[in-house]
């Protein structure tokens, strides 16, 4: 009995895609782009409200007093008093803002840098960490890593001139060179890139100390120790030169001595209570990821991820427990997502498990950014910078006579003078250090009759306290002058 040869099937040759897997990966393309426009939009209101935030004027003005020569780093009974405790680096970075023209022109160079401060490391880590396979699945899979590690990444470093942006951003850049290759030139890189961190702000110092506990761990102990040199090296080099360019006593003063007096907060409690979401993501979330997939944190690139997480985070509770903490102090998480992002969604997988995951983040960013859209009481799509236009008028028809409490801006480029600010005098009455009257007098307008506050954002009342009981009020705009008032501004 003959029997017709049947061709045994090519094992080689893809299965003929399903409708259901052709619906899911189309659905997931869409969420990937769905969510990538609306974080688009949502990133550019942050830049247009980015001037809105005394906090950013404050922070950006120890630049822009450096370009003109003032000194930003004071004693305790010398110098401007200022809201800029932490290293010099992030200062230093800002330094083309400071060709700007005016206090909003800078303030709108620093929000587009802030930007970049988030969005390239992030970009080099989810493109560039290293991962298994090739192809395009894995480049789609490290953009959904990009655009979830977009969405995650806490709202307040898009917003606020943190000390804190560009020490997370060494921490990633650091580590992808250590973690992508060996060469002499890339560990020296890394560890100096990794050390540099500690230059931005003084709790980053894990960021070192996990590199050096990750190649003792991976590559031994003579290489852990070989790269604990390098660090130091690398280290006072940095602190060698910034001691040269500010001088030994501001700094200590400044990086060392505030923060040294300052107190854990008041409440814990009430802190925690405050913050417990933001602890959830930030660190009940990645040790939960670790536990369950505890077997695919052996392999090297992950693990550094994970000691990375676990040597910043103490120093980062301990920022976020002290007197005028906050979360952006936490940077284990920032850290630790776009590597972890970057290895999940781009390893091999099965079609319809991959598909899955990415549809998953797609949602998932595209929920993140709706919400925070959502929720704004102000959506701003132009720049905020009528308040400063007005605030220049004001400056420039009372040069040398009006006082910007929290907007030492204004003045830098109105007087070309650096006053104090109200929120440096705040830190050093709460770190026991209030500077003595002739101190706080000196480094105000000369012929100061006026005090200018604007009417939407409230401030520490200190600077209220030096106003006489007589003093008058006037409101221009969306600010008040109150003091010797006479005569009225131009509008």
């Amino acid at each position: 009995m003959a029997v017709n040869p049947v061709s045994p099937p090519d094992r080689t040759t893809p299965a003929p895609e399903g409708p259901a897997l052709a619906v899911l990966r189309s659905a997931a393309r869409i969420a990937l782009l769905a969510a990538a426009a609306l974080l688009a939009l949502w990133l550019w209101t942050r830049f247009c409200r980015f001037p809105s935030i005394p906090w950013n004027d404050m922070r950006l003005a120890p630049t822009i007093a450096l370009a003109q020569g003032w000194p930003i780093y004071p004693l305790a009974e010398a110098g401007t008093i200022n809201t800029w405790m932490y290293g010099p680096l992030p200062v230093l970075f800002l330094w083309p803002a400071s060709w700007a023209a005016s206090a909003a022109d800078a303030l709108m160079i620093a929000a587009g840098m802030n930007a970049a401060l988030t969005l390239v490391p992030l970009a080099l880590v989810c493109f560039l960490w290293p991962v298994d396979g090739h192809g395009p699945h894995v480049r789609l899979g490290r953009f959904a890593a990009l655009l979830g590690s977009f969405a995650l990444w806490p709202e307040l470093h898009y917003s606020v001139l943190f000390s804190d942006n560009l020490a997370v951003a060494c921490g990633l850049i650091g580590n992808l060179l250590l973690v992508r290759t060996r060469a002499p030139a890339a560990l020296w890189a890394a560890a100096a890139i990794g050390t540099a961190a500690v230059a931005c702000k003084q709790i980053a110092l894990g960021i070192p100390l996990a590199q050096v506990v990750w190649l003792g761990v991976t590559a031994g102990r003579t290489e852990a120790l070989r790269h604990a040199v390098r660090c130091v090296v690398t280290g006072a080099a940095i602190g060698g030169a910034a001691i040269a360019v500010f001088g030994w006593d501001g700094l200590w003063f400044t990086l060392v001595q505030i923060p040294g007096s300052f107190g854990w907060a008041p409440d814990l409690a009430q802190r925690l209570g405050m913050v417990w979401s933001a602890l959830a993501i930030q660190v009940a979330l990645p040790a939960i990821v670790m536990l369950l997939l505890r077997h695919r944190f052996t392999a090297p690139a992950l693990r550094l991820a994970a000691v990375t997480w676990l040597c910043t985070l103490p120093l980062g509770l301990a920022g976020l427990l002290k007197l005028g903490g906050w979360t952006n102090s936490i940077h284990s998480f920032v850290l630790w997502l776009p590597p972890v992002l970057a290895t999940l969604l781009a390893a091999p997988a099965a079609e319809r498990a991959r598909w899955s995951a990415l549809l998953g983040t797609g949602l998932l960013a595209a929920g993140i950014a709706c919400g925070r859209l959502w929720h704004e009481p102000r959506l701003d799509l132009q720049p905020r910078i009528d308040d400063y236009r007005q605030a220049e008028r004001i400056a420039a028809q009372y040069r040398g006579a009006v006082w910007f409490p929290v907007h030492p801006l204004v003045t830098l480029y109105s007087d070309r003078r650096y006053y104090h600010d109200e929120d440096g005098m705040y830190v050093r009455i709460k770190a026991g250090k209030t500077p003595s009257p002739t101190h706080a007098a000196s480094q105000l307008p000369p012929a100061m009759r006026m005090m200018a506050f604007r009417n939407d954002w409230s401030d520490w009342g200190i600077a209220r306290l030096m106003l006489p009981a007589e003093a008058g009020e006037l409101t221009v705009g969306n600010w008040t002058l109150r003091g010797g008032v006479g005569g009225r501004p131009t509008p």
